[in-house]
Parts: C-alpha cells; structure tokens; sequence
C-alpha cells in the first residue's frame, strides 16, 4: 500500500494516480490540484502541461517545468479552501500552501489556483501566488573590523557581535 503524495491519506491507486495515468479524469477543481501536486512529486511533467487550459500551453513546456522542479524536494500539500469547483460547477478555486525544500532548506509555495471545466474537463487557468517579502536592510552592513554602533569605542567583533561568531 503507498499512500497518495497529495495528503488525502488514500492509497494512491485510489487518488492521484488514474488522473495522472488518464484512466478518469479529476471531478473537482481539487482533486485536480491534488493531482497537479502529485504530478510535480511524481516527475509527470506531461500532465502538468496538458492540465493547463489550453489558452495557456504555450506559456509553458515539460522540460522547462523539470529544470526549475529538479532541485525541488516536495514534501506534502496543505489545502487551505476552496471556493465552487466541485462536479456541477464551471469555475472553482483552490487556496493551497505546498511544501518543499530546496537543498534541504524549507520552502513553501503559497498560491490561490484558478480553475475552469470545459467539456467536463477541469484544467488549470491561473494563480495568484503569495511570497514573502526579502529582508531588506534599514542601514549599511556591519563589517567585523568597523566600529561597533553601541558607541563602545571597540571593534563590532569583539562587542555587540560576538554572539553572532
């Protein structure tokens, strides 16, 4: 038994898998993003691509989803809601936040995803991804050898910075 990589805690033959395999398609725009995950998990760069609405394909191919994926260790999917996008609706949104690392430093992909059925084909549109905002600095890096700024008259190494060796 293997459990689905998108957090359902269903066997993956029971989940994930027939999406990406296309022996039936995703009901619900979760289910479809669930899949999408697990695609990215899974290494199915194809299906990423062919889940995308068509007016988007274009925008994107298999082997540039794997370049920027590779250095990527998935590690599990949080759904946060959802909005429509259950079997009788034509639009719907998803809000999840991904987890991964990237050289073994933690990471996580925040978004709320888009999605439209056609044809009774749910396929990815867009989404709106949230980051966090880089530190910036107020004021000039402190060198080890520059004064330090509590007025101490010592070097920065040897006062207010020697916690930080």
């Amino acid at each position: 038994m293997s459990l689905c990589p998108c957090g359902s805690q269903l066997e993956d033959k029971d989940c994930c898998l027939p999406v990406l395999e296309g022996a039936k398609k995703a009901p619900t725009a979760e289910a479809l993003m669930r899949a999408r995950y697990t695609a990215h998990v899974l290494k199915k760069y194809d299906f990423l691509v062919e889940s995308a609405h068509p007016e988007f394909r274009d925008d994107v191919s298999p082997s540039e989803i794997e370049e920027w994926s590779s250095v990527m260790d998935w590690k599990s999917l949080e759904i946060l809601g959802t909005k429509e996008g259950l079997e009788n609706d034509e639009t719907g949104e998803v809000s999840f936040c991904a987890h991964y690392s990237v050289r073994d430093f933690p990471q996580e992909l925040r978004e709320d995803a888009f999605f439209r059925k056609e044809n009774d084909t749910w396929y990815y549109v867009d989404g709106t991804v949230y980051g966090k905002e880089p530190v910036r600095r107020e004021s000039p890096k402190i060198g080890r050898n520059d004064p330090c700024p509590c007025g101490s008259g010592r070097k920065y190494k040897k006062c207010c910075g020697k916690n930080e060796e």
